[in-house]
Order: structure tokens, then C-alpha cells, then sequence
């Protein structure tokens, strides 16, 4: 008897061609599979989503879209025994590529090995957090995408742009392990994962998997600054940085004192000022790619 695998589609994530052509190949390589192909409508899809799993206790979830994608649906997965594999086919892949998983090859690979680990899930307030989240720079960067028209890496970077001539330190309070700092930062990162969806690392040694998260405080004033910030973030280390600093810890609270634009997952959300952070008790299982770092 074969397996039962759901493959989500994401049709309108990222600006990769043929997404649907590049699926049924996907699907060409489950063999082990009995294979329901659902794609995403916008409308109402964490409902659709929710009923499908309920239907049925599949064995994998193959999704095809970006982070936004995958979270909807983690949140609305019962049954914990069901992994998770993602093919990075949206505008973002920040999750995907911390899994060593940089394009629908990299989840081939990662679906023949079979590799994969039981990942911590963040509880924001209300909200579900997978991989990043921040306040600040990125979060304003994704706010000027989203008002564009574009699509798309190239955008991102157009973005990136604009906001790094515009953005100014944001001021924020954070209570960890007993201790409250009231500091500045350009951006303020609440982080599962190492790296963004350009690859950038920003979380150096990260794991998903060992019950803590990482909060890091980013705040270059010059040029200089983000040049060196830039040259740290390839050579994968931050700790030479004079306005970076790291906490590690499985609970957190964090006072936005200005209102600085926030993110969670790639999605803007309003945080009403404040926000809780804590590792969730609940844990996902994630194909990684074989030879994930």
C-alpha cells in the first residue's frame, strides 16, 4: 500500500516560470506516493487547508510556494507523525534555504534521503513562527515590496535600497532570563533559523532543532557600518561587530517602543507594541537536504 503524500501549490508565489510544470516532474519522482496535487486560490486557503488535513492523516506534505506557504500550513497540522517538505517557489525561501534547500533539485535530493529534524516551532503572541521574524530594516524592506509592483530577488534588492537610505534606529525593551535592556537598533531580529532568503547568514550556527532561539540586535550607523555589516554576514560571523549583540533563550518579551514595522515569517503583522516569544511545546518534522550545514 503506498503512502499518502498532500502537495500544496502555491500558483502565485515568486516569480519562478512553469511552477505547475515543475510540480508534476516533482510528483513523477514520488513513486512511493498516492499523491493529492491542491493548489492555492487566496481565498480562504488556511480553511481549505484545514479541511484537507482533517480529512486525511498523510504520511508527507510536499509544499510548493514560499515561507508564508509553509506556515499556513504547519498551523493547521494535527498530525505530528506527517513531515514536511518544502520546494522553495516563492519570492522568498528563507526556511527552504536553512534546510540546504535552494531549488526544486535541492527537494528531490532531500526527498530521496529521507534526512530531516524534528524543527522548534516559535509562539509569537497569537502567531506561529518557523524561521525569522524582525522589526526594523527588513520589515520595512518587505513593507516597500509589497506596496510595489514587482516580483521577485531583484526586487527584494530594489527594495533593500530604498530603505536603507530612509531607515532610523527604532527604540526597544527586551526582558530575557530575569534582565531588561532598553536599547536602539536599525533592526531587531527574532531568529529559528540562520539565513534569510538570499542566503544571507544571519544567525550564525543556528539549529532548529535544540529547544532555543536567538535574538540579535543590529544597529549600523554609517556606511561603514553596513559595509562591515555586509562582509560579516558572508564570512558567516558577527561577533567582531561593536553594534551587534546576541541573546539565546526560549522565552522572551519585547516592547516596540516606537512602532517599528514588524514581520513574522515574511508577513507584516501589527504587534500591538509588545510581543511574547516562547518555544512551543509542539515540534514539526522537516526534510532537510542531505547535506544541510
Amino acid at each position: 500500500m503506498k503512502k499518502q503524500a498532500l502537495f500544496i501549490l502555491n500558483p502565485f508565489s515568486g516569480d519562478i516560470p512553469d511552477k505547475e510544470c515543475l510540480s508534476e516532474k516533482f510528483i513523477d519522482n514520488m513513486k512511493e506516493y498516492e499523491v493529492n496535487l491542491w493548489k492555492t486560490s487566496g481565498e480562504k486557503d488556511s480553511e481549505k487547508i484545514q479541511k484537507l488535513l482533517e480529512k486525511r492523516a498523510y504520511d508527507l506534505l510536499v509544499i510548493g510556494g514560499g515561507d508564508g506557504t509553509i506556515k499556513m500550513a504547519v498551523e493547521n497540522l494535527k498530525h505530528r507523525s506527517t513531515k514536511i517538505l518544502p520546494i522553495p517557489f516563492g519570492s522568498a525561501n528563507g526556511l527552504a534555504t536553512c534546510f540546504g534547500i535552494k531549488n526544486w533539485e535541492d527537494s528531490i535530493e532531500s526527498l530521496r534521503a529521507g534526512k530531516f529534524i524534528d524543527m522548534d516551532i516559535l509562539g509569537i503572541n497569537d502567531e506561529v513562527c518557523l524561521h525569522l521574524c524582525d522589526f526594523g530594516f527588513n520589515a520595512d524592506l518587505i513593507r516597500h515590496f509589497e506596496e510595489g509592483d514587482e516580483r521577485g530577488m531583484v526586487a527584494y534588492y530594489k527594495s533593500s535600497l530604498q530603505s536603507f537610505f530612509e531607515i532610523e534606529p527604532y527604540q526597544f525593551k527586551l526582558e530575557v532570563k530575569g534582565k531588561t535592556e532598553i536599547f536602539d537598533a536599525k533592526m531587531f531580529i527574532i531568529a529559528n533559523g540562520s539565513k534569510y532568503g538570499t542566503g544571507s547568514t544571519i544567525n550564525p550556527g543556528a539549529k532548529m532543532d535544540d529547544g532555543m532561539f536567538e535574538i540579535i540586535s543590529l544597529n549600523p550607523m554609517d556606511l561603514k557600518d553596513w559595509l562591515s555589516l555586509t562582509y560579516n554576514v558572508i564570512r558567516k560571523d558577527l561577533s567582531n561587530l561593536t553594534f551587534a549583540k546576541t541573546w539565546q533563550t526560549n522565552e522572551a518579551e519585547i516592547t516596540n517602543m516606537e512602532n517599528a514595522p514588524f514581520h513574522i515569517d515574511g508577513e507584516l503583522v501589527d504587534d500591538n507594541g509588545g510581543i511574547h516569544v516562547k518555544i512551543k511545546k509542539e515540534k514539526v518534522k522537516m526534510l532537510v537536504h542531505p547535506n544541510m550545514e
